[in-house]
């Protein structure tokens, strides 16, 4: 299979086509941050925070897939994913041994689109380094087995430097009043490590929860890897709070957002 470079499709509409003023101390000291993927003008600052407090060794970028179910419950892109101010190189070094555990998901199916959910966490990773390496991951799993033999594959081909972002956004234009009960709920889960619980509870229908599949997979990596699963909330907002001009969108609902580390 050919490398392929994915060009940046949503420069210029999710996300600015230059840096913002916007500062934070680049901290590499979490293996794992929650990281929201909405449009850089509701959720850019959440995001930078989050990305500001991952290692920056070698990611992988754990994505919401919108448009298209990958058939392996995981799509791996093969190839360089970009931003507008910089890319995420697909890793080089990569063995021989680990290429033949992950190559079952190795595709560009769901890239094609205009696939925010990387996207626009690159454009923050690349605020603190304009070239990483990364596997750009697009998940969605239904299947608890699935669950359990793709984090066996990560697990056997992770790296001790390694880090894992996260992309979510956890409500999606609903009553403020609602958003921010289950924004707390999601908070409490996140902070006592339960994150089999706060999965659980997305499935009831409780929390529409974009990005849950790509958390409760991070989950069973870092279990399998000794990392601390338990996360410490940066950020915790909706748009409803924020001072933008949202085009339209009733100012009784929002999209919630957290930022963490773990």
């Amino acid at each position: 299979m050919e490398l392929k470079t994915r060009e940046p499709k949503c420069a210029g509409r999710w996300y600015p086509n230059k840096k913002q003023s916007i500062r934070f101390a680049d901290n590499p000291v979490s293996s794992a941050v929650i990281s929201p993927h909405a449009g850089f003008v509701y959720s850019g600052t959440v995001s930078l925070e989050a990305v500001s407090y991952v290692r920056k060794n070698r990611l992988w970028i754990f994505g919401t897939c919108h448009y298209e179910t990958p058939q392996n419950g995981i799509s791996i892109y093969y190839g360089d994913y970009s931003s507008s101010i910089g890319k995420a190189n697909f890793p080089k070094n990569i063995s021989e041994k680990d290429y033949s555990i992950l190559k079952h998901y190795f595709s560009d199916e769901g890239h094609r689109t205009e696939e925010h959910s990387i996207e626009n966490v690159l454009y923050c990773v690349n605020h603190f380094k304009e070239t990483v390496e990364a596997f750009c991951s697009l998940i969605r799993i239904s299947d608890e087995n699935d669950f359990e033999k793709i984090s066996d594959d990560i697990a056997q081909v992770w790296n001790k430097d390694d880090s894992i972002i996260i992309s979510t956004d956890w409500n999606h234009f609903v009553p403020v009043k609602i958003a921010n009960r289950l924004l707390d709920e999601a908070s409490s889960y996140l902070i006592n490590g339960d994150i089999p619980g706060l999965y659980r509870l997305c499935l009831k229908g409780m929390q529409e929860a974009c990005g849950i599949d790509g958390l409760y997979l991070a989950y069973k990596i870092l279990t399998k890897v000794s990392e601390n699963t338990k996360f410490s909330i940066l950020t915790e907002t909706d748009s409803s709070k924020l001072e933008y001009d949202f085009g339209g969108l009733d100012s009784k609902t929002c999209v919630g957002y957290i930022s963490a580390r773990n």
